[in-house]
């Protein structure tokens, strides 16, 4: 048997082997996919100029990544299916490559594109659908603090990645902000997982609940349809935002190195809405803690559209939005562990994740194209804000069942190990 195979005994503390488990996914969540998402904003201007393109064309580009709404539930299945080691480290060694490719080898929009497109496919496997299975399979009482603490990974690398690649970026421009992203994945998020993850955590469960891998039909359940419909709303309101968030400070009336600080400011508010939120998820009705965390941010939206030119306003802005997209990865992976069996978490998490993406590619093309059809972002702040309302209110009527007693390990078909 695996040195670590699912939950807790009982009587045993989760933290006692589980801090293993958050530190390697914190460490691999913190280099994976999602870090050149919120990165990626820095070499906008960069790209625009070698390629000779505008924001909106890049904006299109950046849209590719809705491969990764395929990825999702390709790869959440197959997660169900090889369980979190395999998939993670196969994945991420592909990503890997991919960077390097695209770094070595871009020179049109084109090839930019179809890099775009391979990277949102293959990097969902180094993000949240697999990075909180072995969170969700080890913990119950406090999944939310650990699916937290998971998160900060990517909080604490957003905060300081900016701060090394813009230099990078203006030494070497965007071709070193890529392979620089792929040296942190192969250099810290594989050799995590490889050495500080426990063998065994996360791994493939045969059923659950009396539900078998590649059962579909959560898709008929209201509480997924609601999840689904407030994931669209969430993405179109953040991720286009996020694509862009350099831009929209310098549109302020600040410089680059202010862009950079304010995607810094993001991160900071994602950090404090990742511990806040898994905290509070355990503490109070989950549903109370996703309406608070995403109609606050939403007054991010309207400080922007209030205020021009004034430092502190912009920052604060970024950071009270950040606390969204912070609790939103906490969020929904606990949604999903606490109303759907286990067995079925990737292929659930990744049909939502697959979902969201329809949001996230709108928001990415639409913050850009706004901007270049009537030459500001005021018009794509306060539709974020109108969607960040509307999200809040769908997730506030998902039903969760009791937190019962922990669940016993089970064995390889099913079977409660002794």
């Amino acid at each position: 048997m695996s040195d670590f195979a699912g939950p807790a005994p009982a009587g045993e503390s989760e933290w006692t082997r589980g801090w293993r488990i958050v530190l390697g996914c914190a460490l691999a969540s913190g280099t994976g996919i999602v870090l050149l998402f919120f990165t990626f904003n820095l070499m906008v201007l960069p790209l625009a100029t070698e390629l000779g393109v505008s924001r909106g064309e890049i904006g299109a580009i950046q849209a590719l990544v809705v491969t990764g709404a395929i990825g999702s539930v390709v790869i959440g299945r197959v997660a169900d299916i090889w369980g979190f080691r395999a998939t993670y480290l196969a994945c991420a060694a592909a990503t890997v490559a991919a960077m390097l490719i695209i770094a070595r080898y871009g020179e049109t929009l084109a090839h930019m594109a179809i890099g775009v497109a391979v990277l949102g496919f293959l990097g969902v496997g180094t993000a949240a659908l697999v990075t909180t299975r072995p969170v969700n399979a080890h913990f119950h009482r406090y999944r939310g603090r650990a699916l937290g603490l998971v998160a900060t990974g990517v909080s604490i690398t957003a905060i300081l990645a900016p701060l090394v690649l813009a230099p990078v970026i203006a030494a070497h421009g965007w071709r070193g902000g890529f392979a620089g992203l792929a040296a942190l994945m192969a250099l810290v998020g594989m050799p995590a997982v490889w050495l500080i993850v426990p063998r065994g955590a996360g791994a493939a469960v045969a059923h659950s609940g009396g539900k078998r891998r590649g059962d579909w039909s959560f898709l008929k359940t209201r509480d997924f349809r609601l999840m689904g419909a407030a994931v669209v709303a969430m993405g179109l309101a953040t991720t286009g935002f996020v694509g862009q968030l350099s831009p929209i400070v310098q549109a302020e009336g600040f410089d680059a190195s202010v862009g950079a600080l304010a995607v810094s400011a993001f991160a900071a508010g994602q950090f404090i809405g990742r511990l806040g939120g898994g905290w509070l998820l355990d503490t109070f009705r989950p549903q109370t803690v996703a309406l608070v965390f995403t109609i606050v941010p939403g007054a991010g939206f309207v400080l922007l559209l209030a205020t021009d030119q004034t430092l502190w306003a912009a920052l604060l802005a970024a950071g009270m939005i950040g606390l969204q997209q912070g609790v939103e990865l906490d969020l929904f992976a606990y949604f999903v562990a606490r109303r759907f069996p286990l067995a079925a978490y990737g292929t659930v998490y990744g049909a939502l994740l697959g979902t969201a993406w329809i949001g996230n590619a709108a928001g990415i093309v639409g913050v850009g194209m706004i901007h270049d059809s009537t030459g500001s972002y005021d018009l794509a702040q306060a539709i974020g804000m109108a969607a960040l309302t509307v999200g809040a209110l769908l997730v506030w009527a998902v039903h969760l069942p009791p937190l019962g007693p922990r669940p016993m390990p089970e064995g390889p078909e099913g079977s409660v190990l002794p």
